[in-house]
């Protein structure tokens, strides 16, 4: 038996030269594919009765939305806001509110749609309640979802 131990500290070498090169061309392809980590969102839809989301949608650029903002800069409860509009009047749906909320802990204490929440913090009890019934006698129907918002990078 030939004990050959300059070989041995080469394989050795190579074995290790082999291993770094494949790390270096498979992480970050693996790190690319990841995930940032979930983020809690609440949707909104509304569905205004006939012949109302002009005036809704007035109404809400003008009460709500600055509520929103001042709520997204305090960072409280939410950390970003989307809203869509049907483009259609047929449509089932008028407004569609996606908030981005820091947790679903946040929600264990709302009773009203988070858009009347900022709301109500934003004018006071007394103001709020004849804004939000001037708002719902515009709604047909609020519906609410939770969902996990996931972005790839």
């Amino acid at each position: 038996m030939i004990d050959n131990k300059s070989g041995s500290t080469s394989n050795r070498f190579m074995v290790l030269c082999l291993l770094f090169l494949c790390s270096i061309l498979i992480l970050p392809a693996t790190l690319a594919a990841q995930t940032l980590p979930p983020t809690a969102v609440i949707m909104v839809e509304i569905q205004c009765k006939p012949g109302m989301a002009d005036q809704y949608r007035e109404a809400f650029n003008k009460e709500i939305l600055p509520a929103i903002r001042e709520a997204i800069q305090k960072g409280d409860a939410f950390t970003n806001f989307t809203f869509f509009e049907a483009p259609l009047p047929a449509q089932e749906i008028d407004f569609i509110l996606f908030f981005e909320v820091k947790s679903f802990a946040s929600l264990d204490t709302w009773r009203i749609p988070p858009h009347y929440v900022v709301l109500l913090r934003r004018l006071g009890p007394e103001h709020f309640e004849s804004l939000a019934k001037e708002m719902g006698n515009m709604e047909k129907t609020v519906r609410i979802s939770m969902f996990r918002s996931y972005r790839a990078q």
